[in-house]
């Protein structure tokens, strides 16, 4: 990793707390998944901070959110349509469209709530409430079906949240196929219920949405010739071992390429590209 500013790490870091801070989502929930959250989202801020040390300006103590927008922006963050390159010889169907329609929901979302954490500088403070946000979508969701209060989710009120339709096949005990497949993600131990770390399962799905974006702020650096088109030699050198890599990627469209890109490889890819110049 490369040696961060020490002016830098400090501001980005150490910045105090604000007096009228927004919540996260995560207050009311148990300690043990609260403390969950604040831990994993603490770390994959940590990652964000090479990230700002490639924004920043060598006379700009601060990073406003502007930068990272724009970072963002020109490489199809946000975006559906209109993706040329691609489209042109491999039309969509309407799963690739709702593919496009829920990252670009998550990309829009993902800028929202770092706006309400950071409205005019980026810290590690915001991005940790951020993520600590997105983190706390299914814990929340989950607990709004504890019945009982009792902390813990039964199939029984976790079945609520899949209602059943008309003439829909039931098991003896009167649950769906979708309602068990879906308990049993959570219920990891298989005891009947779901609890404790049980319903922080979002973390991996979101470190890897964090990782596509600090490539996609990234990905210039793999542009050797500067012609704003990662050609196939450009990906290949980016990845060695990938196949089926396309002739080119614009710039433009660079994140829709990078969501492709398998969740194990995608953060040797981005640390690849901090060593670049």
């Amino acid at each position: 990793m490369l040696p961060f500013p020490k002016f830098l790490l400090a501001l980005f870091i150490g910045l105090p707390a604000i007096g009228s801070e927004s919540p996260s989502g995560i207050e009311d929930f148990p300690a043990e998944v609260r403390k969950k959250i604040e831990h994993d989202a603490d770390s994959i801020a940590t990652e964000w901070i090479p990230i700002m040390q490639n924004i920043a300006s060598s006379d700009r103590e601060k990073i406003p959110l502007t930068q990272l927008i724009r970072k963002l922006m020109v490489h199809g963050f946000a975006k559906v349509g209109g993706l040329s390159s691609r489209d042109a010889t491999d039309p969509p169907d309407r799963w690739d469209i709702r593919r496009r329609e829920n990252a670009a929901k998550y990309d829009r979302k993902f800028i929202k709530t770092l706006q309400l954490h950071s409205p005019d500088f980026l810290t590690h403070r915001a991005f940790a409430k951020t993520i600590q946000s997105l983190l706390a979508v299914w814990p929340g969701k989950l607990l709004l079906l504890d019945a009982n209060g009792d902390g813990k989710i039964a199939l029984s009120e976790y079945a609520l949240s899949s209602p059943l339709v008309q003439d829909q096949e039931v098991d003896e005990e009167g649950f769906s196929k979708n309602q068990r497949s879906g308990f049993a993600y959570y219920d990891e131990n298989k005891n009947g219920l779901i609890e404790g770390l049980e319903m922080v399962r979002g973390t991996l799905y979101v470190q890897s949405k964090m990782r596509q974006y600090m490539t996609a702020v990234l990905i210039s650096r793999a542009d050797l010739d500067q012609n704003s088109i990662l050609s196939r030699a450009e990906l290949k050198r980016l990845l060695p071992e990938a196949k089926d890599l396309p002739d080119s990627v614009p710039f433009s469209e660079a994140i829709f390429w990078i969501r492709l890109i398998d969740p194990d490889d995608i953060g040797p890819l981005r640390d690849a590209l901090l060593q670049r110049e």
